[in-house]
């Protein structure tokens, strides 16, 4: 009987000191569950900071001390660094990170306790997984990809953007998937933009002239006032506005070939540095006041041999020209007396006596032509009474004669 009650004590014993060993086992526990974990926001966005909180609770008799991490499974990387989580026998302990997200997509949040009296702690509820949805915001201005009509913030809209997503590029003018920021050469057309007079035309890449016209389509490219074909055929440069260097335009130049010579004014071929007469008026250049104007020419109505005492003389010079300009005044002078102006002369001869005549125009570079004439007078009126005397003289002898005849027959009959 004592022997069988000295079993049942030892085997209460035993029991006894096993279950004071599986509680000591437990008794320093550490946990956290899906609903101790919380985020600050509903919406997660890439770029935007979010905090993340979490509530360590201590299930055992005795304080405790642990390490929280935070894991973002998605990118294999730590959240921060280590959260120390220092805890009351049967109370809680928060602790929170701020995680900025940088990557759309589901992302999984890992958040894990270490606690610092491991040995006795149950590390099935140490671990806790969140997965969460992290939209695109390329951006970063809060407003997702999906609503944004300007994802990159670079001024462009979307529907309008070569590269919507990318804030450094929205234009790709030859196709290339090469933004023309970066691009070296926009048009694709073998000329680096910034050799090409026209980095965004793939037809053109320069221009001579700098006439905002390409040599492609410019019919002078160097603005020389020729035509590029008509330059081929008299075989001066069509890039080059002064071909011979002499200081004229090619356009300008009547020898564009021959540095010596620049103009011709008389068209006779002859450069006016060589040419005696260089406007062909007759006067010698080193005698002509102006060689480069041709001057007036006068051309005379009238009888400018002979007039006849007492009877008026008239003169028009209105024909007068002038080939280069015009002709400005035209002065008449008879007898070196006073001049008169005007196109047209009109003069009584009151003297039997020669009348010197002198016309005189200028044109409108001030260049003077004269005319001289020496006008013999005549007394009309005694030639006329000579004349009439004579006409009687020569009827009466008619009549003397006829009847003289007539006379003759009737004595004889």
């Amino acid at each position: 009987m004592k022997r069988s009650l000295y079993v049942l004590l030892s085997a209460l014993l035993c029991m006894s000191v096993y279950t004071t060993t599986v509680f000591a086992q437990v008794s320093a526990d550490l946990s956290i569950s899906a609903e101790s974990v919380h985020f600050s926001k509903d919406t997660f966005l890439e770029g935007k900071s979010v905090r993340i909180y979490a509530t360590i609770q201590n299930t055992s008799n005795k304080d405790l001390l642990g390490t929280v991490q935070f894991y973002d499974e998605s990118t294999s990387s730590q959240i921060g660094s280590d959260q120390t989580v220092s805890t009351f026998a049967h109370k809680t302990d928060d602790v929170f990170i701020d995680w900025t997200p940088y990557l759309e997509g589901n992302h999984s949040i890992l958040i894990s306790i270490d606690p610092w009296e491991n040995n006795e702690d149950n590390t099935s509820n140490n671990n806790i997984r969140k997965t969460v949805k992290v939209l695109k915001d390329t951006d970063r201005d809060g407003i997702t990809d999906s609503k944004d009509p300007d994802d990159d913030n670079d001024g462009v809209l979307d529907e309008r953007d070569a590269f919507p997503l990318n804030a450094a590029e929205w234009i790709d003018t030859d196709g290339d998937r090469i933004g023309d920021n970066k691009d070296t050469d926009d048009d694709n057309d073998s000329h680096l933009d910034k050799e090409d007079a026209f980095p965004l035309n793939p037809l053109e890449w320069e221009d001579t002239d700098k006439d905002g016209i390409g040599n492609n389509k410019d019919l002078d490219d160097d603005n020389d006032r020729l035509n590029d074909n008509e330059e081929l055929k008299i075989q001066t440069n069509p890039l080059k506005s002064d071909s011979d260097d002499d200081g004229i335009l090619d356009g300008e130049d009547a020898f564009p070939l021959d540095n010596t010579e620049q103009f011709d004014y008389d068209r006779d071929l002859i450069g006016d540095n060589k040419d005696t007469d260089d406007d062909n008026d007759g006067v010698p250049d080193e005698e002509d006041s102006n060689d480069n104007n041709k001057g007036p020419t006068i051309i005379i109505y009238g009888n400018t041999k002979f007039a006849f005492l007492n009877r008026e003389m008239n003169f028009d010079a209105s024909k007068s020209f002038d080939e280069d300009g015009s002709i400005k005044d035209i002065q008449w002078t008879i007898n070196d007396e006073e001049s008169q102006p005007g196109n047209r002369l009109k003069y009584l001869v009151t003297k039997k006596a020669s009348i010197s005549l002198c016309v005189v125009a200028t044109d409108d570079k001030g260049e003077i032509r004269k005319l001289m004439f020496n006008i013999q007078v005549y007394n009309i009126d005694f030639y006329l009474v000579g004349a009439m005397i004579l006409i009687i003289i020569v009827l009466a002898i008619v009549i003397f004669l006829k009847y003289s005849s007539r006379a003759e027959k009737l004595s004889n009959s």
